[in-house]
């Protein structure tokens, strides 16, 4: 399986040997946490690598390169710190695809891990486009997460607006689930107070 919309100069295909992560990373590889990667994460691969050298795209301020990891689950519902842990131990800009099965999840790591809805292994591609490898690398995680990023803002600043999002609609939903079984009219009352001034602090966001 390989990422759709990448040249085929980018093609490296090198199996990554777990047993070589746990001799590199012994801290943060060791016990119940080794115990708990093994139990999610199958074959890991890097498929591509994008550079100046396989595309004809110059390096940027931030990113010289990057790679596309294949990533092959036990676990469908894996425990995203594993895929973050991979992120973080590679110390590269990473496209990752994980595969479960027939279906796959592409995922990037830019701050916190974002990643894209489980599709076909058909569907999953990406388009390269920037000037230079830092535009490529924002576009990449743009096209993973979903996020468009407004005109006022850089990327990271956009992600830490969406996981701001992502807080306050968990919140909203369980300060509604609590609010439906609360029988108590003034407790009601001030839950649904709460709730009109977290989606007004929504509204404000978009």
């Amino acid at each position: 399986m390989s990422v759709h919309g990448l040249p085929s100069s980018t093609e490296i295909r090198k199996p990554v040997h777990k047993k070589l992560l746990y001799a590199k990373f012994p801290t943060e590889l060791s016990g119940e946490r080794r115990k708990q990667f093994d139990d999610d994460i199958g074959r890991i691969i890097v498929t591509n690598e994008i550079s100046p050298i396989s595309v004809n795209i110059k390096e940027g301020e931030q990113v010289k390169s990057i790679f596309v990891l294949q990533v092959e689950l036990k676990n469908k519902a894996y425990n995203e710190r594993n895929i973050v842990l991979i992120s973080k131990l590679f110390g590269q800009h990473l496209l990752i695809a994980l595969k479960y099965a027939d279906e796959v999840q592409l995922a990037t790591y830019q701050t916190w891990l974002l990643h894209s809805e489980w599709m076909g292994a058909d569907d999953a591609g990406v388009i390269l486009s920037g000037l230079d490898l830092d535009a490529v690398w924002e576009s990449l995680v743009t096209q993973v997460s979903g996020i468009v990023v407004a005109a006022e803002n850089s990327l990271d600043e956009q992600i830490v607006i969406e996981q701001e999002k992502a807080k306050l609609l968990k919140q909203i939903e369980d300060l509604e689930k609590k609010a439906r079984k609360e029988t108590q009219a003034k407790k009601k009352f001030e839950m649904f107070q709460r709730l009109k001034a977290y989606q007004k602090r929504l509204e404000e966001m978009n």
